[in-house]
């Protein structure tokens, strides 16, 4: 009777390898339908920062934002605008590409990737203009205060929902990447209102201001003509 080697037995690694190849196979590529709460939160930014637009181009004060207020006086400083476009402008369309982010990108991956990093960004820009509302001009806007928290609550639900299967060492060289993006970014716009690229968007000059605050105080009317 012939004599038949005994089968080979799988060692233990060999099954979990195995195990955790099935595993991340099982793993979806593609969404199966919109993110509804990052839309959902976009959307809600999207009409904020609409209303404070449109408010601004019918030369209409927001409710509660009424002349000589503190959100009169934050709308009103150079940080209002960023080149020559409203600063609510600027919101709206960081509030659209995450909305688009949310109902068009299905992959996964680069769904997240994105909502990610254009969440950072514009958590980024929301926290530098409360800052400089707090610390410079010394003024509380209530609608910047609620686009922070809107873009806070995207951010933190952003970052929960990363892709389980990520490596922990892809997900921190990626933090730390989108992380220098925003500084740069933020940076490079604080210049701007600093007047490095553009004077004219930098501080007043406290002679030309002291002038002018004179001459309205003494209601001086200022006479010309030309032939």
């Amino acid at each position: 009777m012939p004599h038949s080697d005994p089968p080979v037995s799988k060692g233990p690694s060999v099954q979990k390898k195995r195990a955790r190849k099935k595993k991340i196979q099982r793993v979806p590529l593609k969404m199966k339908g919109p993110n509804w709460i990052l839309t959902g939160l976009a959307a809600g930014g999207m009409i904020l920062t609409a209303y404070l637009v449109i408010t601004g181009w019918l030369d209409n004060a927001p409710l509660l934002c009424d002349d000589g207020s503190s959100c009169d006086i934050v709308q009103q400083s150079r940080w209002g605008t960023f080149l020559m476009l409203p600063t609510a402008l600027w919101g709206f369309l960081t509030y659209a590409t995450l909305f688009y982010i949310g109902i068009k990108v299905r992959n996964i991956g680069s769904h997240w990737r994105s909502a990610w990093t254009v969440s950072m960004i514009g958590l980024g820009y929301s926290l530098y203009l409360i800052t400089i509302s707090i610390l410079v001009i010394e003024a509380a806007c209530a609608y910047c205060i609620a686009s922070f928290i809107i873009m806070s609550v995207i951010f933190a639900v952003v970052t929960y929902q990363r892709p389980k299967n990520l490596p922990k060492s892809y997900i921190m060289a990626f933090a730390k990447q989108t992380a220098i993006i925003t500084v740069v970014i933020v940076g490079g716009i604080h210049l701007h209102y600093s007047g490095v690229f553009d004077p004219k968007a930098g501080p007043e000059d406290p002679y030309l201001k002291g002038l002018a605050e004179h001459l309205a105080a003494e209601k001086a009317i200022l006479y010309g003509a030309y032939w």
